[in-house]
């Protein structure tokens, strides 16, 4: 492929708002997975290569006096500085009270690309959360700018329109990841993207995919930070910046798949954040229940994606002529803006949520259904959610299909959610089976 190498600079006064600072957020409970861990099987994330092979980009891309290196123009929310084969961004003294966004791109030839880099985020020392909010972009030839944001342990992939000034035209939600380090250590990026995909890796974990790929050949690849007007930015270093298209370098794009029996420890639940529930493997399959009076718990495994089918078998005792409120069942979706739940109740019936901020545990569907088995028995349950339709099945059955449009939950992480009764109890609920595939 014919290498052609310049570069540009664009500095703009405003953000394209994405990410809030990492508040504590209720649609993220204290339990994350930790998927990908041997004996645990996934599919393989990285394909890696024994030899460093020659890049798009020049190796002393960030030493002064390069073009990625160059001072910001006045009135820049930011300031910039190139030593020791680092860019370090930071607030700029003067800065005003506007967004500010500074991007640094190097124009290439390529179908595909492979960039890493590593990167050093430092709160600002006068707010207790980190809100830099930084990230790896590319431009096509038709001029469409994509962008994978990230601010925290979140990330968010996303469309960029510049017609007029830069604003996010589209968006995924923001999704959580356990392998994103949090600010004052070191994360390795990688975002590998193809005609059909663009991954993002963490720390060589895959921790979220997009199928808005590459439309057009692509002609620029750059790294950027972005500021909101009442956010303050800390510092964000970028180092060891590569940049590759040759097929050696590509990951594997194949439909990401988890599974697990979850009848003994396989590294896809880590024991992090396990104290406000039960959690035990035992040959019959994980028993996991809240350890409060009518408590919620929710665990989530995987990569963040689009379009996912996540099932598991649930045991549990069911007596329909019975009330009660202890429930379990599955998530998908899950993200900083909400997330999907489907589960089944101890009186047999099924019930599906749309959990958000804006309207915590929203009704979308509730009825008794023959489908589900009464007694101590395994119920297997399904739930499907691919573009704006969410079906869940029991059994094998679909008993229900639904469209769903508000909040445009679009994006996240699947897993298992279970809710106490009166008497907590540790072997209330027991999942086993999990499986979780990508929907192409």
């Amino acid at each position: 492929m014919p290498e052609k190498i310049h570069f540009s600079i664009l500095t703009c006064l405003v953000l394209l708002a994405g990410l809030s600072a990492c508040a504590p957020d209720q649609t993220e409970p204290v339990v994350e997975l930790t998927p990908e861990l041997p004996g645990a099987a996934t599919t393989p994330a990285v394909l890696h290569t024994p030899t460093p092979l020659p890049g798009l980009l020049p190796l002393d891309i960030f030493s002064a006096g390069s073009a990625f290196c160059l001072p910001e123009t006045e009135r820049s929310s930011f300031d910039l500085n190139c030593s020791q084969d680092t860019l370090t961004v930071t607030q700029a003294a003067d800065r005003l009270k506007i967004d500010g966004l500074l991007t640094r791109g190097a124009q290439v030839e390529a179908g595909q690309f492979n960039l890493e880099v590593d990167t050093l985020s430092l709160a600002s020392g006068e707010v207790k959360t980190d809100q830099n909010a930084y990230g790896f972009y590319f431009v096509d030839q038709d001029g469409v700018y994509k962008a994978v944001r990230v601010q925290c342990q979140y990330f968010n992939f996303e469309t960029w329109s510049l017609e007029v000034e830069p604003q996010i035209q589209t968006q995924l939600r923001p999704a959580y990841s356990p392998f994103i380090k949090p600010a004052g250590q070191v994360n390795h990026w990688r975002l590998a993207c193809s005609p059909e995909y663009c991954d993002l890796y963490a720390n060589e974990e895959l921790v979220g995919r997009s199928t808005n790929g590459i439309n057009a050949p692509v002609n620029t690849v750059g790294i950027f930070t972005s500021t909101a007007w009442d956010e303050l930015f800390g510092q964000v270093d970028f180092s060891a910046l590569d940049v590759h298209n040759q097929d050696e370098r590509m990951p594997v794009f194949e439909p990401y798949e988890l599974s697990d029996s979850l009848r003994s420890e396989s590294g896809t639940f880590s024991q992090i954040g396990l104290s406000g529930a039960f959690s035990d493997y035992q040959d019959d399959g994980f028993h996991f229940s809240p350890v409060i009076a009518f408590g919620y718990y929710g665990a989530k495994a995987g990569a963040a994606l689009e379009n996912v089918q996540v099932s598991a078998k649930v045991r549990m005792q069911i007596e329909p002529d019975k009330p009660g409120s202890q429930y379990g069942g599955l998530i998908c979706r899950s993200s900083k803006e909400g997330m999907y739940m489907a589960v089944i109740g101890v009186d047999g019936t099924y019930t599906i949520y749309r959990d958000t901020p804006q309207k915590p545990f929203t009704l979308l569907a509730e009825r008794k259904s023959d489908a589900i088995l009464p007694g101590l028995v395994e119920n297997e349950l399904r739930l499907v959610c691919s573009g704006n339709t969410i079906d869940f099945y029991i059994n094998g059955q679909q008993v229900e299909a639904l469209t769903d449009t508000r909040y445009n939950l679009n994006y996240g992480r699947a897993g298992i959610y279970t809710k106490a009764g009166g008497e907590p109890n540790e072997d209330a609920i027991v999942f086993s089976d999990l499986s979780i595939k990508e929907i192409k």
